[in-house]
């Protein structure tokens, strides 16, 4: 009985070892080549003409499309085809049916095709066509003929080529002699496919597939090589396809079901949950769309979401390709229902026709009448001759302040099959303002953002949110559950950092013990040394260098900045050397020192701006000079209206220095509004600026003009920001200025003083802004009833809304736990890579807390194992089940205390190495 027993479990381990070594596949052969999402997949072929270099890091999982047995006239290489080489035609595809029983076309497709892709660094092939040759010949002899040459050409491709390995199309009778070089097989059409000479998709029939499934299963069990089926399925109809998929993945063959253009992200056995979102504004003129309503307002919804924004003007040309699978939707933002391109509202109703949800807000981007939007179903209604009164009204209407007794309808329309969120009615008419569609969902101006009249208390600060953005862009984009990637927390501690902008590093102190010396120096003295906490500071090169505005200075300042550098907890970062104020005006004018709204940057004598001196040029200067040895520049912290232009983040990155600052985080309770939390972040272009996550005290000191103690009141700002849902972390953010008087000195160490109370995780501003990009390039993806997600290993928390479960740790990969309850749940990875599946049936060892980073981690059946390092004496808390310990070398660790299972654990070093936490079985 126990021999039998063994049995059964060594099959059980054996079968779930051949589950695990199923892969997945993607076919993607459009344009803009989605690598981050594509990583997801063990097996992604592109079209080598859309992406001529990949990835250096992805060459042993990429594979380029070779069309062996056909050539398009199109291709590059198709002129140099003789005549002579060439079998028939492919009316289908409107191809050519290559010869390839001709020795010399073998070696021109060598040296004409696959060489060229080799250089370029594909390693991986995809060989198409290659039974393409059963159009042009007639006889067994010929057919012969043409196997050889094909077997020959693959065999010489891996001989001339060490390492390269193929994908095959078919092809199953070639097998035998050029298995070696193989390391899948795939073939179209089991289920569903694709007519081009009618435009149809069409079920395979039973013969077919089972013919198909026998080639397949001998694949298998001869050669051991995954199998792969790529059906087609309409781009609208995702569930068909995710249908059509388990079907496939029923007989053990990898499935990819995709559009006939396969220029989107279909379906494997691995799904990637979309995250990008298209947001398209209407305001042409660089400099003016960051201030857009798009950006002030809608990003912080849209980030917190998880949704990595993808933002153009309208009348910027669209992503090409088909948008499902790779967009989770398009968000519209216009102030201005006129002037929209014809081609634009074409180019959006198709998308909708297609599937991709859209979400329009503002203006409506859409002419009611136009047969164009007919997909919206959209109802023109006459402008209301009287004042209109509320029928219904959702729960979502309302949020931040009440509608307003004069009620207005500035777009007459309604809605067909739609879910009203505000219905309005006057003469007879109903009118729906806001709404949610079976095509995705609009709220019109003025109940999105509502501008109310300012109060004494509320000072400038009018605008609040009519409607709740997260509720309705959540069911406006028909948005799945899933986790989220999350900037605010690591380890279930909210991130905790400092960084400061170098204005006013020469001021001179008002402070007691300190007059008439460097604002620089007494921040050394008063705060730096009294903080030791991780901090990120700058300086303005034109303030302390001797090419600055004070060279009689330079001396005593740059001994400042050298000792303040030397300070471990600081990292350096520059703050430019002219400190532009107004980075398009100052860059367009570069001799200039005064503009239109003021001056322009510091006028630093002798000096006509250049954003490579103002940038990579002030960071060498800061190394060349204040640094010590094994330190360097890691950020540029932008001055001024921190909204510097695509060019300047250009030479940022390519200086090798990450960025931040931007946008006004500045809720407090006197404003307590969601309009004054800010996104995370914005691209421009191909380039992308870190906002930081708050403002600094020059925006609570009435810009420097009083009270000087007002910086206190960003407390208000972190708490708001942190309970109950948590937005943003807590980041210190001031100028050296600062540190010049007496309230605002002591205002800056009453906010430490907060911030080293509070349960927190400290780190780095760099450290931060690498979480920032890695949450734009993480990619979140379903495995049957398994999550997974791939990044960078930068950020390490995905917070869980409702609708998605929380893990089993025992068979989950990359987790080390999970915080529970509060502003979670929680789930801490322990690298770039995880996957787990929902189930806490028991309870399994985890981390539940810490106020560190960890650096190992691995999970057995026995425990955990795991290291873990803090800029502050170590905290941290376990999910501990019963019988279990907590060991280092043999040396028990104690608890200092214990809450349910939940045990708490303190050092007083800030680095534990191989901690062991032994459970019993």
């Amino acid at each position: 009985m126990l021999a039998r027993l063994f049995f059964m479990v060594f099959l059980c381990a054996v079968a779930a070892g051949l589950r695990a070594q199923v892969p997945s596949a993607a076919f993607y052969y459009g344009p803009e080549v989605p690598w981050d999402e594509l990583a997801a997949f063990d097996m992604a072929v592109v079209e080598p003409a859309q992406a001529p270099v990949p990835p250096p890091d992805r060459v042993g999982q990429v594979y380029a499309y070779v069309s062996l047995g056909e050539v398009l006239p199109s291709r590059d290489y198709a002129a140099g085809i003789r005549s002579e080489w060439i079998l028939g035609d492919n009316p289908d595809w409107q191809t050519r049916v290559l010869d390839l029983a001709e020795p010399a076309l073998r070696d021109y497709l060598i040296e004409k095709v696959i060489r060229p892709l080799w250089r370029q660094g594909y390693r991986r092939f995809f060989f198409d066509t290659l039974d393409s040759y059963q159009l042009g010949v007639e006889t067994d002899t010929e057919r012969a003929a043409q196997r050889e040459g094909l077997e020959t050409l693959i065999r010489r491709v891996g001989e001339t080529f060490p390492g390269a390995r193929f994908i095959l199309n078919r092809g199953f009778e070639l097998l035998p002699v050029v298995h070696r070089y193989v390391d899948a097989v795939a073939a179209e059409s089991l289920y569903q496919r694709w007519r081009p000479d009618s435009g149809r998709y069409q079920p395979v029939s039973g013969e077919d597939r089972e013919w198909l499934l026998a080639r397949f299963e001998e694949v298998r069990q001869r050669y051991g090589l995954p199998t792969i089926a790529i059906d087609y399925a309409p781009p609208e109809d995702r569930a068909g396809a995710r249908s059509i998929a388990q079907r496939i993945q029923s007989h053990g063959v990898v499935p990819w079901v995709s559009n006939p253009a396969l220029d989107m992200l279909g379906v494997s056995n691995l799904e990637v949950v979309p995250r990008r979102v298209l947001m398209i504004h209407d305001v042409a003129q660089d400099g003016l769309w960051e201030r857009s309503e798009m950006v002030r307002y809608g990003l912080m919804p849209v980030q917190f979401l998880g949704l990595v924004p993808d933002i153009r003007y309208m009348g910027e040309p669209m992503p090409a390709g088909t948008l499902n699978g790779r967009y989770a939707g398009i968000i519209t933002w216009f102030n201005d229902d006129t002037g929209v391109p014809p081609a634009f509202r074409h180019w959006l109703a198709r998308q909708a026709r297609a599937g991709v949800p859209v979400a329009m807000v503002g203006q409506l981007p859409v002419d009611p009448g136009d047969p164009d939007a007919e997909v919206f179903g959209l109802r023109q209604h006459p402008e209301p001759q009287e004042s209109p009164r509320v029928i219904t009204k959702a729960p979502g209407i309302g949020f931040e302040t009440p509608l307003p007794a004069l009620l207005e309808v500035s777009s007459p329309i309604s809605a067909d099959n739609a879910e009203p969120w505000l219905t309005l009615r006057a003469g007879g008419e109903d009118y729906m303002p806001v709404a949610i569609t079976g095509w995705g969902g609009y709220a019109l101006d003025p109940y999105v953002v509502r501008s109310i009249l300012p109060t004494i208390s509320d000072a400038d600060v009018t605008d609040r949110w009519v409607i709740q953005p997260l509720d309705f862009l959540r069911q406006a984009l028909k948005l799945p559950p899933m986790p989220i990637p999350d900037v605010t927390t690591e380890n279930g501690r909210r991130l905790f950092f400092v960084h400061m902008d170098g204005d006013g590093f020469p001021s001179l102190a008002e402070v007691r013990g300190y007059r008439d010396q460097a604002a620089g120096e007494v921040l050394l003295q008063e705060i730096l040394k009294r903080y030791p906490v991780p901090t990120t500071i700058s300086v303005v090169e034109g303030e302390v260098a001797r090419t600055g505005l004070y060279p009689e200075r330079a001396e005593e300042l740059e001994d400042i900045a050298r000792r303040i550098f030397r300070l471990r907890h600081v990292e350096a970062a520059t703050h430019t050397y002219s400190h532009p104020f107004y980075w398009y005006e100052a860059a367009a004018h570069p001799s200039e020192t005064q503009g239109s709204e003021g001056a322009l940057r510091l006028a630093v004598p002798d000096y006509t701006l250049d954003l490579e001196r103002e940038l990579a040029g002030s960071a060498r200067y800061i190394e060349e000079n204040l640094l010590p040895p094994g330190k360097r520049v890691e950020m540029v912290l932008w001055s001024g209206d921190t909204n510097p232009p695509e060019k300047a983040l250009e030479l940022t990155r390519k200086a090798g220095l990450l960025n931040m600052n931007g946008s006004d985080t500045v809720i407090t309770e006197s404003a307590s509004t969601w309009t004054l939390i800010k996104g995370i972040g914005v691209p421009k272009g191909d380039e992308y600026q870190v906002f930081a996550p708050n403002q600094n005290e020059n925006l609570y000191t009435g810009e420097w003009l009083g009270p000087f103690y007002g910086f206190q009141r960003v407390i208000e700002t972190f708490e708001l920001t942190g309970e109950p849902i948590r937005f943003k972390p807590i980041d210190i953010y001031y100028h050296t200025y600062i540190a010049s008087k007496k309230a605002s000195l002591a205002s800056l160490k009453k906010v430490y003083d907060w911030a080293l109370s509070q349960p927190v995780n400290p780190v780095f501003a760099s450290d931060y802004v690498k979480k920032v990009l890695d949450f734009n390039r993480m990619v979140v993806a379903r495995q049957g009833n398994r999550w997974r997600v791939l990044g960078a290993g930068e950020l390490r928390t995905l917070r869980l809304p409702e609708g998605v479960a929380l893990p089993d740790l025992r068979t989950s990969q990359g987790l080390a736990g999970y915080q529970s309850g509060g502003t979670g749940p929680y789930l801490h990875l322990s690298g770039g890579r995880a996957s787990w599946q929902p189930g806490t049936e028991g309870t399994a060892p985890g981390i539940w807390d810490a106020n560190g980073r960890l650096t190992a981690f691995e999970r057995d059946a026995g425990g955990i194992t795991f290291s873990l390092k803090s800029a502050l004496p170590l905290l941290f808390t376990l999910q501990q089940p019963p019988g279990c310990e907590l060991r280092q070398n043999e040396r028990r660790i104690r608890p200092v205390s214990r809450e349910g299972d939940r045990y708490r654990y303190r050092s007083d070093r800030s680095e534990l190495n191989e901690l062991r936490l032994q459970c019993r079985p």
